[in-house]
């Protein structure tokens, strides 16, 4: 009986080491990302955004997510946002080259060749940065903008806006 018991530990444990074998390859990244102090990077991701009804309310694809430890803000690269209204149609649209997103409120702010595109509206709005709240029902930018709306070119220092542009304040603006 005790010869059986070893017997059966034996290939028992030679299994295992089998199995081991046939585990896939561990993934690591090149040297390029070497510089990198990340502790989380997760390469080509998308998140949807509910609301309380459980109802799509944003959508965001990015290329590059960098997450650390100590942090909850996620860092984004080739960021593609787009925010729907309540029937499901799409109500505006942001692209930039990077961006951070806090999920505790869903804010986040765009970086780098932002455009804003309202299409119902026909609203295109650039800058080199977008803050963008839900929560607080505002957007706003610290850095030059330039926006088009029915034709007309709006362009300033600075703006803040409810989202749906009804109280919209620019700061050093001029038109065309």
């Amino acid at each position: 009986m005790y010869r059986v018991k070893v017997l059966w530990a034996m290939l028992l444990a030679g299994g295992g080491l089998l199995a081991c074998e046939d585990q896939a390859p561990v993934v690591t990244a090149s040297d390029q990302f070497e510089h990198l102090d990340a502790d989380a990077i997760v390469m080509g991701g998308e998140h949807t955004f509910t609301n309380e009804e459980g109802l799509r309310s944003a959508y965001l694809a990015f290329d590059t997510a960098f997450q650390w430890r100590d942090s909850v803000n996620t860092a984004l690269r080739g960021v593609d946002l787009t925010v729907f209204n309540e029937n499901g149609s799409e109500r505006a649209r942001v692209t930039s080259s990077r961006g951070t997103l806090d999920p505790r409120g869903e804010r986040m702010t765009a970086q780098g060749d932002v455009v804003l595109v309202v299409p119902q509206e026909n609203r295109r709005l650039e800058s080199g940065e977008l803050n963008y709240d839900p929560q607080a029902g505002r957007i706003w930018s610290d850095s030059s903008f330039q926006m088009i709306h029915d034709g007309q070119t709006l362009r300033g220092e600075s703006f803040t806006s409810d989202l749906e542009f009804r109280n919209f304040q620019a700061r050093g603006s001029g038109g065309e």
